[in-house]
């Protein structure tokens, strides 16, 4: 049976191992061995939440994300590794690399509860999305403070430009995405 404070122990252990991703892979494996137990654990430490830090410190953060159907976000960076694991739903990511003329997309993959626990490289530049109708919650785990990393970017949708991040101005362009993608059907 999962239990939450022994995850993020575990965790807390493994982000100062030799191997952290390799270490907190194992450790999401094992969490999603039972994901009845896992959805039922972090809906009590988080009820109703979108996003909800269950942990944090400067070298670990461990969220229970929720993301409405129809979701899209805007091009943004972690500076951090990170390992995600859907329990419900899906969420389609879009990586990204550098180019001399911006941005381009280097991959494209979904992430399902049946595809893993996916690993984030710390210098990835994402963006993602939820299909029409079918909302995802995941469990996150980042190897460092997300929640305070203020060098990170995020991209305008329309310009394209490299902003420095900011969460109000990354969740306003998400709204407005969002909203046009379900006009356009």
């Amino acid at each position: 049976m999962f239990d939450l404070k022994t995850f993020i122990e575990d965790c807390k252990k493994a982000v100062l191992s030799d191997q952290p991703q390799k270490q907190v892979k194992t450790l999401m494996e094992d969490a999603f061995s039972d994901p009845k137990a896992l959805q039922q654990a972090l809906e009590v430490a988080s009820p109703g939440k979108s996003v909800a830090p269950l942990y944090s410190d400067e070298n670990l953060t461990i969220l229970r994300v929720a993301t409405p159907a129809n979701f899209l976000s805007p091009i943004h960076n972690h500076l951090m590794w990170a390992m995600i694991g859907i329990l419900e739903g899906e969420e389609k990511n879009y990586l990204y690399r550098r180019t001399n003329d911006g941005l381009e997309v280097e991959q494209e993959l979904v992430l399902k509860a049946e595809t893993g626990i996916f690993s984030l490289r710390a210098d990835a530049i994402h963006a993602i999305e939820t299909p029409p109708g079918q909302e995802m919650c995941g469990l996150h785990v980042y190897g460092g403070n997300i929640l305070q990393r203020s060098s990170r970017s995020v991209w305008d949708p329309e310009t394209k430009e490299e902003l420095p991040y900011n969460f109000e101005q990354l969740m306003g362009f998400a709204k407005t995405l969002s909203a046009e993608r379900a006009a356009a059907g």
